[in-house]
């Protein structure tokens, strides 16, 4: 009698584990070709949350041939993005990149690839891409 109930509450929590709905998550890639460290700061709110909820994320230096590339697993969701450029140097006499935000739609894998402060890139590239960079110098032009 024993091993008929246990039976049966294997055989319930089976179907209790089958019927739950996983959580959906999809693959974030960061690329760095900024020449600098990366704080990235994703902001989203799903609808069931009351609140915005933020994903604080660090990609080390990488440049143009040498790329860092990082892969994060997230949450789909519409996040604004807001990219901060880690300089260590003096501030008075070093350059100065200012951050930026970006909306992304991460409703599936998506590439973000993130370039100097001063070049603004030509195209968007691909579908599953999104290219940042912050605002050129050379606009005057």
């Amino acid at each position: 009698m024993k091993r008929i109930w246990i039976a049966i509450a294997f055989l319930a929590s089976i179907l209790l584990v089958a019927t739950s709905s996983p959580t959906r998550l999809i693959r974030l890639t960061i690329v760095n070709r900024s020449g600098l460290d990366l704080e990235i700061e994703l902001t989203g709110s799903l609808e069931e949350c009351d609140e915005d909820y933020h994903y604080f994320l660090h990609v080390q230096e990488g440049d143009r041939l040498r790329p860092t590339e990082k892969i994060f697993t997230i949450l789909p969701d519409k996040y604004t993005m807001s990219v901060y450029y880690v300089e260590l140097w003096d501030p008075v006499y070093g350059a100065k990149c200012s951050s930026s935000s970006q909306t992304i739609d991460a409703s599936r894998n998506i590439r973000v690839v993130v370039s100097k402060c001063t070049y603004t890139p030509p195209n968007a590239g691909e579908p599953s891409m999104v290219k940042f960079g912050g605002s050129s110098r050379r606009r005057g032009r």
